[in-house]
């Protein structure tokens, strides 16, 4: 936890076999839940996952359930938006989580019975998120090219400053460009421009980055099953 408030990340993971490892045992400790959504992989990622699922890097203090909404004279309304919630799932790819006893494992293991992308993998991440009322929610991907040593930052102003989402911004660094490749970086420019263009937010940079953080409230605003992501 950071501050008081649950962290989960959600680490969308396709034919990540040789990477997979290293994202699990270089997660901070404040992160509650790693919540790995394998998308139908092709190699060993799911079978590298299980593994970890025995190790020290699957203990957890904190259990974590769904809380279910007891029915009163006054909250009509939020019964009902919870019985949306539930039924929300099957407009998602079909999926099973691999845990024994995923309310006290801190590795969570979702594999999506057929290939449905990043962005249906986050969103799958996501919903499990949303359904345990994780506070803040980020993103990182299975390649292990995110920092772990960054994700405190991005998390931070969604649980202290009240903040819905958050993005990292690789634009920034002094050595952008000499690290990321030109083509990559003049197209992730121009991208980042037309955003704000179309956006009016004219503080968006590097709209490209899968580095993200989200708060509970804007997971629970938005439709999760129709997200769509494109990162680089």
């Amino acid at each position: 936890m950071l501050y008081g408030k649950t962290i989960a990340v959600v680490v969308p993971a396709y034919n990540e076999e040789k990477q997979i490892g290293r994202v699990i045992e270089t997660m901070p400790p404040f992160v509650d839940r790693i919540i790995i959504v394998n998308d139908h992989s092709e190699d060993e990622t799911e079978k590298i996952v299980k593994s970890y699922l025995k190790t020290k890097h699957n203990h957890t203090d904190l259990t974590i359930t769904k809380n279910e909404t007891q029915p009163t004279f006054y909250n009509e309304a939020d019964i009902l938006l919870e019985e949306l919630n539930k039924k929300e799932l099957k407009y998602f790819t079909p999926s099973k989580i691999l845990n024994a006893n995923p309310e006290k494992e801190r590795i969570i293991l979702i594999t999506n019975t057929k290939n449905t992308g990043v962005g249906g993998s986050i969103a799958r991440g996501y919903k499990w998120c949303k359904d345990h009322e994780i506070d803040c929610a980020a993103v990182m991907a299975g390649d292990g090219q995110m920092d772990p040593n960054e994700l405190e930052s991005i998390c931070l102003p969604v649980i202290r400053e009240n903040i819905d989402y958050v993005k990292g911004n690789r634009l920034m660094h002094g050595s952008a460009n000499y690290f990321i490749p030109k083509t990559r970086f003049l197209g992730n420019s121009v991208l980042s421009l037309i955003t704000k263009i179309a956006s009016g937010y004219w503080r968006i940079s590097d709209t490209q980055t899968g580095y993200t953080a989200i708060s509970l409230k804007a997971l629970r605003s938005i439709k999760l099953y129709k997200i769509s992501v494109v990162s680089d």
